[in-house]
């Protein structure tokens, strides 16, 4: 099945996201934080616009002292001026201090400001990075197509060679040698076309690309790799020599030529460690169904569940899923009470304490109550209405969820998250409200049924527990969650709330 994603805006927060690396801070996680670096560079901008102004006052101090020097030393060579001894001791003490008073100017450097602590760090590169490549697992996005921009029908700049080399080092690191393989050749052909643009040690990048050859059992390929770097370098020591040596026994031991092994070509060490209950393989599947996927032919309708302000305007329902419940609502929320519940959430918007494993989860929270604004008791009894149960049926908990660059959850009985756990304690349903479109991944899925369903602005899915149901399903969902697909194009809000 061709997937055909477009990585547009991911790539752009991942550029925007390169342009100051100080100290640091959780950028990555939230796309609503990557919005506010836009402000972060314009203050920047205006610092370094005031270094610049500032400098060209220091710079024309020196001048003016200069000048005035130059009248000083002509004044005095004209008057005869040193033929006194106090004069040529004066001018001694005054050539002394003015050159002290110079040499203090010129050391000096103008301060261009504090960039606050908001600045980013390298860590957040590397972080983007990974993001990147994580959509490339779970959505098995081709190297070269990501590289070249063949990926989706919204234009954007491809990589460049150093871009690529960034990839191929992280897959290298991470022990990935198939992914360091593909990426490596894209490096290799960009350099080559490009006119050798690549800023680090050549000899750096063909050593890692020989080897990353000869892993992938490539080893024809290595052996060409090392000759055309000692022919371009005249480069003989230790290392090329045992590297020479083994890529050549490799020869009895490797099968040639598997690069291509396509099971191997988006191995994840990272999410691989995380596999043992074939969650990821599941997670993957759920995901990769989102372009073409067709809900089960149930139940659609108009609902009012006998509320009479239902009645005026019913909400069209639809059954998702039988095993377990889930229904999804439409129109919901307005845009208007979508736009209020961002700009509350914006300012308190944080990285989870158990949200250590980005492999896992990259996002960012805020929490609230129904009395925190008139916003949330509107939807405290718009959800009584829509599932029929009292307002005291209602947890008075919202939280609200904003993803980072390609942003996902990824449910895992390791790391259990009881706000994703269909089946809490004390509670009925989880009701997960969509606030935004979007295009291109970013769907809720339920890995365990592999049903997914996709971000639908102002929608409202409802998830009901299994705990009352029979074995085996009831043993089968125990540790169930949903979760949230990487996101290749759009900036995904969510706000959750449950029902007891």
């Amino acid at each position: 099945m061709d997937i055909m994603y477009n990585l547009q805006k991911t790539f752009i927060a991942l550029y925007l996201i390169h342009f100051n690396l100080c100290h640091g801070n959780n950028w990555h996680y939230s796309l609503s934080s990557i919005y506010k670096l836009f402000d972060l560079e314009v203050e920047h901008i205006m610092a370094t616009e005031a270094y610049i102004k500032n400098e060209y006052k220091r710079l024309e101090d020196i001048k003016m002292f200069i000048e005035q020097r130059k009248k000083q030393n002509e004044k005095e060579l004209a008057e005869s001026y040193t033929e006194s001894s106090i004069n040529a001791f004066k001018t001694i003490l005054r050539i002394k201090n003015d050159w002290e008073t110079l040499k203090n100017k010129t050391a000096q450097t103008t301060p261009i400001g504090e960039f606050k602590d908001k600045s980013v760090t390298y860590d957040n590169i590397v972080s983007g990075l990974k993001a990147i490549r994580r959509l490339q697992i779970i959505y098995e996005l081709d190297t070269q197509d990501i590289s070249n921009w063949n990926i989706g029908g919204h234009p954007s700049q491809p990589f460049d060679v150093n871009d690529c080399y960034d990839m191929a080092s992280l897959c290298y690191d991470n022990a990935e040698y198939h992914c360091a393989y593909w990426w490596f050749v894209e490096v290799y052909d960009r350099n080559k076309r490009d006119g050798n643009k690549l800023k680090i040690d050549y000899s750096t990048f063909m050593k890692k690309f020989a080897w990353s050859s000869y892993l992938v059992g490539d080893v024809d390929g290595a052996m060409y790799i090392l000759e055309e770097h000692a022919k371009g370098t005249n480069e003989i020591n230790d290392d090329i020599i045992n590297m020479r040596f083994t890529v050549w026994a490799g020869n009895n031991v490797f099968k040639r030529n598997t690069a291509d092994d396509h099971d191997k070509k988006f191995y994840s060490y990272s999410l691989q460690k995380l596999d043992s209950e074939k969650e990821v393989s599941n997670f993957k599947t759920a995901c990769q169904s989102t372009t073409d996927f067709i809900y089960p032919k149930f139940k659609c309708r108009y609902y009012h569940g006998g509320r009479k302000y239902l009645m005026i305007g019913p909400l069209r329902e639809e059954i998702v899923s039988l095993i377990p419940s889930m229904k999804l609502y439409h129109n919901v929320l307005y845009d208007d009470e979508i736009k209020k519940i961002k700009e509350l959430a914006n300012p308190k918007l944080e990285k989870l304490s158990i949200d250590t494993n980005e492999d896992i989860s990259l996002r960012k929270v805020a929490s609230f109550r129904k009395h925190n604004d008139q916003v949330f008791e509107t939807i405290h009894h718009r959800l009584a209405q829509i599932s029929s149960k009292p307002t005291t049926n209602i947890v008075d908990k919202y939280v609200v969820t904003n993803y980072g660059i390609g942003g996902h959850y990824l449910p895992h009985t390791k790391y259990i998250d009881d706000n994703h756990l269909i089946n809490s304690k004390r509670r009925d349903a989880i009701v997960i409200i969509h606030m935004d479109d979007v295009p291109e991944g970013g769907a809720t899925v339920l890995p365990n049924v592999e049903f997914c369903v996709p971000s639908v602005k102002g929608s409202a899915l409802v998830i009901y527990s299994t705990r009352n149901t029979l074995p085996p399903i009831k043993e089968l969902f125990e540790f169930a969650q949903y979760g949230s697909c990487p996101i290749v194009y759009g900036d995904k809000w969510t706000l959750t709330a449950w029902l007891k």
